[in-house]
């Protein structure tokens, strides 16, 4: 009897700890669900930090001397002026803000970058149109 009351927790205890290893490491959130990034918004450090480093992988590919901004989470002006930048040379209408297509063109212009794609860090935070 003490065996089978033994067997039953221990089996308890595999199914609750699959159950949160389940839940750690389940997919990401849509990014259709994340929050528009740029002035007026409640922008957030990983959106914003996400939208920094992708912009910065895009300068390295200029070649050495290429511009930087901060990766410090924080929206301002740099990050806004090398947004627009990016947004005209990936003809998305040049308005600062990340929105759905600028979302998806940050997400989608380096297959290389870690941190775009569906698998990428940033999809999260990153907002897209439907159906990426």
């Amino acid at each position: 009897m003490l065996t089978t009351t033994f067997a039953r927790r221990a089996a308890l205890v595999a199914a609750a700890t699959a159950l949160a290893a389940a839940a750690i490491s389940g997919t990401a959130n849509a990014s259709t669900s994340a929050p528009y990034i740029g002035d007026g918004y409640r922008n957030t450090t990983s959106g914003v930090r996400c939208v920094q480093a992708i912009i910065n992988n895009w300068y390295e590919s200029w070649g050495p001397g290429s511009p930087r901004i901060a990766e410090d989470g924080l929206w301002g002006p740099q990050t806004k002026q090398a947004l627009v930048q990016y947004q005209e040379a990936f003809s998305v209408r040049p308005d600062g803000v990340v929105g759905p297509q600028t979302g998806y063109a940050l997400l989608t212009s380096d297959a290389y970058d870690p941190n775009q794609g569906r698998n990428g860090r940033c999809y999260p935070y990153i907002p897209t149109p439907a159906g990426y």
